[in-house]
């Protein structure tokens, strides 16, 4: 059983050595003192929750009922003889996080790995009966039983939320008054959405640390960041930012995500629109904006698998083998089948936004604000910071 929150035990002060010698009791009181929640388990969100258990957060929820045997490949902390007892995602994961932390508490709260309830009623759910009020009354509770939530998990094998349930998760935090982490690791690259505003905007209050002045960080709601202007944007800024907009105007317009290769004219389509807005685009630069194959991977890495197209790829490798062609084959396989999460991405930026929460909850120092955009295939891999208030 965990102590006592706020209790700091022998106990702690052995397993917690390190950090408590970097920065120190007060922060670790107040990491022990906090609750996250955590919605949705896949390779990205998985990291994230090892990070904030090992860190010694007080209590993670946890909340995804969808059966281990049909787990997110990523998942690395769904044990295999989970799927055999029957347990949810969520239930195996807690048992591997509190091995890994006894000192401190990791609750699953039942429901799905998703914000489908807190959508408007006149939205169109396809593939789903509309959620009843009773569900969306059930889950602005759950919020309000926690500081943060970080959605960085549910979709089709891990690629995250819907764009709109990310805006609808966002809208309903900011009136709890609760921080949001959301975001997706998609193949190459990956993206972290971070609001820690407050609904009467008084924005998020913070200390450097070793100083007592108080400082503040104002946050834009999702849907702001989408709408944000666009005169700041360059070939300086990270291209998924524009990728980001371009899914959700195609969401917007057709009440879904991308689901895959298909959809690529209409979410290309999209980026035009939005990249002639802006400066470069105003100057016959807008291809400057978009790397190759960028957007291209990023739709087709956030598709559900295709049992058919696996198949399918099976057969022409097994054919194209027999050729001595493997490499092509491969080749043209993985341009059509989602590569889904990959753990050296979920890694990196998992790493990242585990650190940025700690941030958030102890108050000290600046979080991220209020993106972070990774992908190997542009800024030689490195993780770039993004506002758009």
């Amino acid at each position: 059983m965990a102590p006592a929150v706020g209790s700091l035990t022998e106990a702690h002060a052995a397993v917690y050595d390190r950090q408590l010698r970097v920065w120190g009791v007060e922060v670790q009181r107040r990491l022990m003192e906090a609750k996250v929640l955590i919605l949705g388990l896949g390779g990205l969100a998985a990291e994230v929750a090892k990070n904030l258990v090992l860190a010694g957060v007080g209590r993670v929820g946890l909340r995804d009922d969808t059966p281990a045997a049909a787990a997110a490949p990523g998942c690395f902390l769904v044990d295999p003889a989970a799927a055999a007892e029957g347990l949810s995602v969520a239930e195996a994961c807690a048992r591997t996080l509190q091995g890994m932390n006894p000192l401190m508490a990791v609750a699953v709260e039942p429901g799905p790995p998703h914000a489908a309830a807190l959508l408007p009623a006149h939205h169109k759910h396809h593939g789903a009966h509309p959620p009843g009020e009773s569900e969306a009354a059930a889950l602005r509770a759950l919020l309000g039983r926690y500081d943060l939530v970080v959605a960085a998990g549910g979709g089709p094998a891990g690629a995250g939320l819907p764009l709109e349930q990310v805006a609808a998760l966002d809208g309903a935090a900011r009136r709890l008054g609760v921080g949001v982490f959301a975001g997706a690791a998609r193949g190459p690259s990956a993206w972290v959405f971070v609001d820690l505003g407050g609904e009467g905007g008084e924005g998020f209050g913070y200390t450097l640390k070793g100083e007592t002045e108080r400082r503040s960080l104002q946050y834009a709601s999702f849907g702001g960041a989408m709408g944000a202007g666009l005169g700041a944007v360059n070939k300086r800024t990270h291209p998924l930012y524009l990728v980001l907009r371009a899914c959700w105007h195609f969401e917007k317009e057709h009440s879904r995500p991308p689901a895959g290769a298909a959809d690529i004219p209409a979410v290309r389509a999209a980026f035009d629109a939005i990249a002639a807005a802006t400066p470069a685009g105003a100057a016959g630069a807008a291809a400057s904006l978009l790397p190759a194959d960028l957007l291209e991977a990023f739709v087709v890495d956030g598709a559900a698998p295709s049992a058919a197209a696996s198949a399918g790829a099976a057969a022409a490798a097994a054919s194209s083998a027999a050729a001595g062609l493997e490499d092509e084959a491969a080749a043209a396989g993985g341009l059509e089948e989602p590569q889904g999460e990959l753990a050296p991405v979920c890694a990196v930026v998992g790493g990242v936004v585990a650190n940025n929460v700690l941030r958030a909850l102890s108050a000290v120092n600046p979080p991220l604000r209020n993106f972070f955009f990774y992908s190997y295939l542009v800024r030689d891999g490195l993780g770039v910071e993004e506002c758009f208030v």
